[in-house]
């Protein structure tokens, strides 16, 4: 019993706050800095909607997420995430219920703020019992650590260390050979590079495009996991992007080596809404219900998934459901 209820609030820890390549499994919680520099990446501000709302509001009251892993074997994993959202528009925290073999534990992950608005911790609890935090040091607004803390395995405890020069920002993580540069545009800040190198050699390249609305439309993966991600995008505003942009900068640098960060940078972070997902594996398209004013109500279906980690032949569900304040 011990060895499975540590696997499944690891596994709930990885899904709160780290992040694979399938959107909202909940990455990071971390406001970016109020000083944008090229270094410091902050989203665009929102084109001109080609199909606005003729009336209500793009605040989100509330947003559910459940993702369902189903195998060939019939073993089920579900995640069941609500965002809990101030009446600023601003994330607070999530809740999130993982069920594994049969055993359910429910997870809940809040966020501390410094004078400036700033996050600089994110602790997870599991069942009422604090498993994680990671703490972020800035230093001029630019982000110098980010410390995350196993409080149940030490041995899990790791420090990623920031240098920046231009429109470069490398990641060191200590006491590996691993590093990843990743490079922003210099007009828009969005991240257009990613590389992960290994005693300083590059074993694997990301390059990320964006349409004239920015929205993300491809990430090529070259070398390491090789794979290529292809997004379309409806004519509507994506009211995530307000809610979770604090996000952005924070969610990227934290990725670890493994991960793909593709699916939720375009489902979170694309001014429109995303209506298909395409990898290696096949395209996804998504059943999305709207309201009177174009406002998306619910979005629902299978995603395609093309990481390592995950077996073949397993079926991955989503089911996410936006309620506005009025």
């Amino acid at each position: 019993m011990k060895k499975i209820v540590l696997l499944t609030t690891t596994v709930l820890a990885f899904c709160c706050f780290s992040c694979d390549n399938e959107p909202y499994d909940g990455e990071i919680i971390i406001e970016q800095p109020s000083t944008g520099m090229p270094t410091d990446p902050e989203p665009d501000p929102d084109p001109v909607d080609p199909n606005p709302p003729t009336g209500g509001s793009l605040q989100l009251a509330d947003y559910d997420y459940i993702k369902t892993f189903s195998s060939g074997t019939g073993d089920e994993t579900t995640f069941v995430t609500d965002f809990v959202i101030n009446a600023n528009n601003q994330f607070l925290s999530q809740n999130t219920m993982f069920t594994f073999l049969g055993i359910t534990v429910n997870g809940v992950g809040n966020i501390i703020r410094d004078e400036n608005s700033r996050v600089t911790q994110v602790r997870t609890t599991v069942d009422g019992v604090l498993i994680n935090r990671t703490t972020v040091t800035y230093n001029l607004d630019k982000v110098t650590d980010i410390t995350y803390e196993d409080l149940q395995d030490a041995s899990e405890n790791f420090v990623f260390s920031f240098t920046h020069l231009n429109n470069e920002v490398t990641r060191t993580r200590e006491g590996t050979n691993f590093s990843t540069k990743f490079t922003f545009d210099e007009t828009t800040s969005k991240l257009i590079k990613r590389e992960t190198m290994e005693s300083g050699t590059v074993i694997k390249t990301e390059n990320i495009s964006y349409d004239s609305n920015g929205n993300l439309t491809s990430a090529v993966i070259t070398g390491q996991d090789a794979n290529t991600y292809s997004y379309m995008h409806d004519g509507n505003t994506n009211p995530l992007r307000n809610s979770l942009n604090d996000l952005y900068l924070f969610s990227i640098l934290n990725d670890e080596y493994d991960d793909q960060y593709e699916h939720w940078q375009a489902m979170i972070y694309s001014p429109n809404n995303v209506t298909n997902v395409t990898t290696q594996q096949g395209s996804s398209t998504l059943d999305i219900q709207y309201d009177a004013n174009n406002r998306i109500l619910s979005r629902n279906g299978n995603i395609f998934t093309s990481v390592p980690s995950i077996p073949d032949g397993t079926t991955i569900t989503i089911d996410e459901t936006f309620q506005y304040i009025n």
